[in-house]
Formats: structure tokens, sequence, C-alpha cells
């Protein structure tokens, strides 16, 4: 008597090593476009950080999500950098401290970074979120966390 299950086993190994194949293959690939998200993300802190030491508030807003600009106004977003700046001064140094990457279908990826920032007038901790979108980044969001900038 033949046993017909034995008879799909070769078949059933080549489709599962072949699901194996493209599961591999698409985590390297969101891999590659992870890192690439992220330098993107990073590279914007940078700019932010050089607009926010120039005073240019209005191009940081001009420049962030629709999101975020429907959820701050751009004059209370303003008075913000500019309490940080006036409070704090310049950005000298950033470290890296944590970062995350969510994707949504259909609307690219969000990259979370968490920097310890030290200002020439004291330090903060800084959360950006960023949009990344057909090779580009918006900011979603910016919260700052600093003594200096509540007790002065």
């Amino acid at each position: 008597m033949t046993n017909f299950r034995d008879q799909n086993l070769p078949i059933l190994r080549i489709h599962y090593a072949f699901a194996l194949l493209c599961g591999t293959c698409m985590l390297l690939s969101s891999c590659s476009s992870s890192t690439k998200s992220v330098e993107l993300a990073q590279q914007n802190v940078e700019q932010f950080h050089s607009q926010l030491n120039s005073e240019q508030y209005t191009a940081v807003y001009a420049a962030c999500d629709e999101k975020f600009h429907q959820a701050t106004s751009e004059s209370d977003f303003v008075k913000l950098l500019e309490a940080v700046h006036r409070k704090l001064g310049n950005v000298q140094q950033s470290n890296l401290r944590n970062t995350g990457v969510a994707w949504f279908a259909g609307q690219g990826a969000t990259v979370t970074l968490v920097y310890q920032t030290k200002f020439a007038e004291g330090t903060g901790m800084e959360k950006f979120v960023w949009h990344i979108k057909d090779n580009g980044a918006a900011l979603y969001g910016y919260n700052i966390n600093s003594n200096e900038l509540v007790t002065k």
C-alpha cells in the first residue's frame, strides 16, 4: 500500500525552504532600509540643531510634517525653540542614546531618536520623531526634558 503523505514530503520541504528564503530576503532588505532611514533621521537632527543654533525657528517649523502642523501652531513651536535657545544656548554635543523604527503600510516609516544633548548653558534629553517617506524626513514630533529649561 502506498502512503501519499510520504510522496508529498519532498514538495513540502521545497515549499518550506522557499518560504524561509523569502522571509530571510525580506528581513535583510528591511534591515538595510531601516539603516538608511535612521541615517537620514540623524542627518536631519544635525540640521535641526544647526537651525536652532542660528535661530532659524520658522524654517524648522516649515520643514515639519503636515501632522505636526495640525498638532502645533507655528507660533507655539517658535516660542518653544526660542525658550530652548535662550535658556540653554547653542548645542555643543549630542550623543545618540536610543533609536526605534516603525513601518506603516503605504505611509512610510517613523524613526525615533533620543539624544543626550549638551548645550552651552545646560543639558537636555531630546526625543525626535521623524516621518520617513520618499527618501525624505520630516519632523513628526519633538520633546525636550531639561531641568535648566524649567528652572532658568
